[in-house]
C-alpha cells in the first residue's frame, strides 16, 4: 500500500521539476512542495486505511450480503444503499468510531500542516 504513497510523490515531482520552476516561482517552492507533501500523506495514509475501515463497518453493522460476480451496477448502488442505510440508522457508534480513527489518522498531517503555516501568504 506504501505504493500509493510513491505514486502521489513522484507524480507531483513529475510535474514540477525543482530547477524550472524554482526559476519560476522563487524561494517559495521548497514550502509548496513541503505542504503538498503532507497533503499526499495524509491522503495516501487515508486510502490505504479505507478498505480495512469498510471490512470494520461491515462487521460492526453484521452485513453480509450475498454478492454475485456478474451482477449489474444497479444491484451494487443497491447494496451500497442498504449498507449505508442499516449503517446510518441501527449502529451509528460503528460510524462514530470510524471517524475517530481517521481523525487519529489525519491529526498528525494536521499539526504538521499548521507548522508549515501552508494558508499564511
Amino acid at each position: 500500500m506504501h505504493l500509493i504513497k510513491i505514486a502521489f510523490l513522484l507524480s507531483f515531482l513529475a510535474l514540477c521539476l525543482r530547477p524550472q520552476a524554482e526559476a519560476a516561482i522563487g524561494a517559495q517552492l521548497n514550502k509548496y512542495l513541503q505542504c503538498a507533501e503532507v497533503i499526499t500523506d495524509c491522503a495516501a495514509q487515508l486510502i490505504e486505511n479505507s478498505v480495512t475501515a469498510l471490512k470494520v463497518l461491515a462487521d460492526c453493522v453484521d452485513f453480509k450480503p450475498e454478492l454475485k460476480l456478474n451482477g449489474s451496477v444497479i444491484r451494487f448502488i443497491k447494496l451500497a444503499y442498504q449498507f449505508i442505510q442499516k449503517l446510518l440508522t441501527q449502529k451509528q457508534n460503528c460510524l462514530v468510531g470510524m471517524f475517530n480513527t481517521a481523525v487519529s489518522f489525519i491529526r498528525p498531517s494536521v499539526v504538521q500542516f499548521d507548522q508549515l503555516q501552508c494558508l499564511s501568504p
